[in-house]
């Protein structure tokens, strides 16, 4: 409810809010609670990093945050309304989100990975040619023609936040982004 109140007084302009969020996994006699009443604002145009060890909640959060999975309780606000809301693009096109395991086809090439994505995001072919264009370029990807299960780790996650970054997305969620990428590809990226 305090999400939804702040977005109505236009308090903060947030491109995500998160309140009293509580994700359990099991059944009520046997579950491990993963996130215990979690509470964060990120404002629109900032870089917002989740920091903690292995295993305290942090892809959960992020998957519950791109709308691929639901809190037990509390309230998840992207964009101004509810991920999986009627109209609303979360999940799909106004969010970017790469895993963090790569989630590729590999018997795929890249530009055929692109054009996958850029289809089930409505875009126009020449649009996904453009955007294809430059990422390849802007990620220093190897050949359009390559297939994904030819392309090294490193190679491979670059693939997938191209897939991420294809639609020009409001808000882009990276899990572990860094993770097999080479030093100045994540200078490039991250400044």
């Amino acid at each position: 409810m305090l999400c939804s109140i702040l977005f109505k007084s236009d308090l903060t302009d947030l491109a995500v809010c998160v309140k009293n969020a509580w994700k359990n996994y099991g059944h009520w006699w046997k579950s491990i609670t993963v996130l215990h009443d979690i509470n964060i604002t990120v404002p629109t145009g900032i870089i917002y990093g989740l920091l903690g060890p292995s295993g305290c909640g942090k892809t959960t959060l992020l998957r519950c945050i791109a709308g691929r999975l639901e809190l037990n309780r509390g309230e998840v606000i992207v964009l101004g309304k509810r991920p999986g809301s009627h109209g609303h693009e979360v999940p799909g096109r106004s969010v970017g989100y790469m895993p963090q395991e790569t989630a590729l086809y590999k018997n795929f090439s890249i530009s055929e990975m692109l054009h996958h994505f850029g289809r089930l995001h409505n875009m126009s072919r020449k649009d996904i040619l453009a955007r294809e264009d430059f990422l390849i370029s802007f990620l220093d990807l190897p050949s359009r023609s390559r297939n994904v299960s030819q392309l090294s780790g490193g190679q491979q996650r670059r693939v997938s936040l191209a897939c991420a970054l294809l639609q020009q997305p409001q808000l882009l969620i990276l899990d572990e982004p860094t993770v097999g990428v080479d030093p100045l590809l994540r200078e490039k990226f991250l400044y």
